[in-house]
């Protein structure tokens, strides 16, 4: 049953124009980035990285994605990066 909607869901926003895309990335994105799956796959991802990569990467991402607001992009890095440079509990 999920599958079937996440592929409706999937088709959907595939049927989508540009713009429509674009106010959909700024309204989406931040929650589905921050769900605790993605948070920790970001986080591996980001435990693999140098200081200069992650200057890369930021940097792409501005460069890339300028219809996305600089806040959303900052507040999703910024709590990226805070969980993966922050000691984890055993």
């Amino acid at each position: 049953m999920a599958e079937a909607k996440v592929q409706q869901i999937a088709h959907e926003i595939r049927m989508l124009t540009e713009v429509e895309r674009q106010e959909l990335i700024a309204e989406i994105l931040p929650l589905l980035l921050l769900t605790q799956g993605s948070v920790q796959a970001v986080t591996r991802a980001l435990d693999a990285l140098s200081t200069e990569e992650l200057d890369a990467l930021v940097e792409h991402a501005r460069m890339r994605n300028t219809a996305i607001p600089e806040t959303t992009l900052s507040t999703v890095l910024r709590d990226a990066l805070h969980t993966s440079r922050t000691p984890r509990r055993a």
